[in-house]
């Protein structure tokens, strides 16, 4: 193979593996922000929780409070009956005393169901606090892992451009300007791609057998003219013309 292509080939190894590591490093903020974005929505939750009953406990105990001053007074009233003179001051009393007595009995009703639903909450909070910590420790740790993991990516990163530097400097100008040409246009990361059976396999055309021929010979660069990636022979034509040399 024209050595000229042996430094090419080099090259594209280095800027895939850098295609690679920083498509993996692109998604990892993103990743970050959605499992921080779980973590708000499950605190949220818990704090909706926690307020719904702290809503419930107040509303009990203004509650509780009318309740108490209603058997007080039910205890005052009551009192008095000793001090009635006539049929209709008793009877007007027995009317206070029994809406006071109605009165606290749906209020004490009230009260039980909202100590039920207090009851409720404060055990579906407990579930809920119980499973969303978990959770949230899972993505706690998961984002601890992906920062670590854009540091490791960015210090590899870095050492594979200082090698990639050094790689093309050993490149014609010429060669490599057109290679960065390429790479620049690639959706992929790859400005070489492997030609077998008259297949460019960077875009799956077929290329025309004079071509092919040129790019099994590796005597020039040769591009192909759909995808425009520069075409190199597949590893068995070259184990081929390795052991037909060798003969």
């Amino acid at each position: 193979m024209l050595e000229e292509l042996k430094k090419l080939v080099n090259l594209q190894a280095v800027d895939s593996e850098i295609f690679k590591l920083e498509e993996e490093l692109d998604t990892l903020p993103d990743s970050n922000d959605a499992l921080e974005e779980q973590i708000v929505e499950k605190e949220n939750k818990i704090k909706e929780l926690k307020n719904a009953i702290d809503i419930q406990v107040d509303e009990k105990e203004k509650r509780d409070e009318i309740y108490k001053k209603g058997e007080e007074k039910l205890k005052t009233i009551t009192g008095k009956q000793s001090a009635i003179r006539n049929k209709e001051e008793y009877n007007a009393l027995l009317r206070e005393i029994d809406n006071i007595k109605r009165f606290n009995r749906d209020l004490s009703d009230e009260i039980n169901e909202i100590s039920r639903e207090i009851e409720a909450k404060t055990e579906e909070l407990n579930v809920t606090n119980e499973q969303f910590s978990q959770e949230i420790e899972g993505f706690k740790k998961q984002i601890d892992l992906n920062t670590k993991r854009m540091e490791e990516l960015d210090k590899t990163i870095d050492k594979l451009y200082d090698e990639r530097e050094k790689l093309a400097k050993n490149i014609r100008p010429a060669v490599y300007n057109k290679y960065q040409r390429i790479l620049g246009t690639s959706p992929n990361g790859k400005a070489i791609a492997i030609a077998e059976h008259r297949v460019c396999l960077g875009c799956n055309m077929t290329l025309p057998p004079e071509l092919y021929n040129m790019v099994l010979r590796a005597g020039r660069i040769e591009v192909c003219p759909n995808c425009q990636c520069i075409l190199i022979p597949g590893e068995s034509h070259s184990d081929n013309s390795k052991t037909n040399s060798d003969n």
